[in-house]
């Protein structure tokens, strides 16, 4: 993800080491670095080759300006020794979440395009530029993009700002997808955005939206005002009107019901780093996970929910990182031998896991069994796993319920759960007959 993608110029050229520490799958394609994790850190191991310049970089302040700018990864030179091969080693900061664009919601998508615009404009002013211009190389910390390939920063071209591969590469990873998605096509956009290997082509571009590019050679401005101006639509699995009218405050009030105060309570009893909301809707709970301290990641199948709640989280300046994801169908492992794109359950892992109003779904919408639903929701939670329950008498499930489903049952859940979890306890949600089941490993 930080430097896997083929850069065009190179290809044929490799850097080859079977030393340790053990490099991170998605970081293969730079013949001047690397990416490895090592004692909870994230590093980069830079070639002698690439050494000199990015000591220049680090020497002369454009890291540090970049990054006080919140344009580039926090970044520094690292005290530990550099594996064989390699003559300088970088600590970059590490984020709890790392998602994929394809999983990005249509004004996520557009932020990052910006920031990779405003990242160019700041290296042009030094006459510097980029290698590579795709989402790829963007993580999201909460709604703030960052820029984390430092080793594809490079001295500008003599004429001009782009590398013309670089500014197509722009196009197919970021202009293109967003046009289809302001056409109504995000279903598709999606679909394609899926392969990291290609963009969407000009070709595929015009194919579905007709008419004549315009021709390469743009400046940055014309891109910005580009898409700033795209009126991107999201298409609702009719969930996005939930609250509509009864949002309740983040702050505790009387309006809270006791759902509310007890997921409030569990949140504040547990204190977790990280979060992961499951089938998160607009996103209360994410955000209220988030106002506690916790840096969160949420995602729903629904787009138009997902694009409220980055809204909504943005205007908070709060720590939730919205995705557009089924519970039932997330991002799998993918790649050569399977190893260099990882699976939603590796990237978004968390210490506390939310998954409220969830389970009759997963059952009687999508015929998930509970052993199914547990082992799926467990694979996420580092330590703890807040799920909700609806039995029988609830209001919806009681329409549900036929003796085909005659082993729904909370205690046919919790005994899947325990299969995972060495301790559930219950709390009271709401409404009524609702419960939540709190399990710790």
């Amino acid at each position: 993800m930080l430097d896997f993608l083929r850069r065009r110029a190179r290809r044929g050229q490799s850097q080859s080491t079977h030393s340790q520490p053990a490099f991170h799958p998605s970081s293969y394609a730079d013949p001047q670095g690397r990416v490895f994790l090592a004692d909870g850190g994230l590093f980069r191991a830079i070639t002698a080759d690439g050494a000199a310049f990015c000591t220049q970089l680090l020497d002369t302040g454009v890291v540090a300006a970049l990054v006080d700018r919140r344009l580039l990864v926090p970044t520094r030179r690292a005290t530990r020794p550099a594996p064989a091969g390699y003559a300088l080693v970088l600590e970059h900061e590490r984020l709890p979440h790392v998602s994929y664009p394809f999983e990005w919601p249509g004004e996520m998508l557009r932020t990052a395009a910006l920031h990779t615009l405003t990242l160019l404009e700041e290296l042009a002013a030094r006459r510097l530029t980029l290698k590579d211009a795709h989402g790829w190389n963007i993580v999201f910390d909460g709604t703030r993009p960052v820029f984390v390939d430092f080793g594809s920063i490079t001295v500008a071209p003599a004429e001009g700002h782009w590398l013309r591969y670089v500014e197509e590469q722009f196009r197919e990873y970021f202009l293109h997808p967003l046009e289809l998605i302001a056409a109504g096509h995000g279903r598709v956009t999606r679909a394609l955005m899926r392969d990291f290997e290609k963009g969407i082509t000009g070709e595929e571009r015009q194919r579905l939206l007709g008419g004549e590019p315009m021709p390469l050679g743009q400046g940055f401005g014309w891109y910005r005002e580009r898409i700033a101006g795209l009126k991107l639509q999201q298409v609702s699995q009719g969930w996005a009107g939930y609250y509509d009218g009864e949002f309740p405050a983040l702050q505790e009030s009387p309006e809270w019901t006791p759902k509310h105060r007890a997921v409030h309570g569990l949140l504040q009893r547990f204190r977790p780093a990280t979060v992961l909301d499951i089938g998160a809707n607009r996103g209360w709970y994410a955000m209220l996970a988030a106002s506690l301290g916790s840096r969160v990641v949420a995602f729903d199948n629904d787009e138009a929910c997902v694009e409220l709640l980055f809204a909504d989280a943005r205007k908070a300046g709060l720590a939730v990182q919205p995705l557009v994801m089924s519970c039932v169908n997330p991002s799998p492992r993918y790649g050569l031998a399977g190893g260099i794109m990882e699976s939603a359950e590796e990237r978004l892992r968390s210490d506390l896991v939310l998954a409220l109003a969830l389970v009759h779904h997963m059952v009687f919408r999508m015929n998930l069994r509970f052993e199914q639903i547990a082992a799926a929701l467990a694979a996420y939670a580092g330590q703890v796993l807040i799920v909700e329950f609806p039995p029988k008498d609830d209001i919806h499930v009681s329409q549900w319920m036929t003796e085909r489903y005659a082993w729904y049952t909370v205690e046919n859940f919790t005994a899947a759960l325990s299969g995972h979890f060495s301790r559930i306890t219950t709390v009271a949600s709401h409404p009524t007959p609702r419960v939540l089941l709190v399990c710790e490993r």
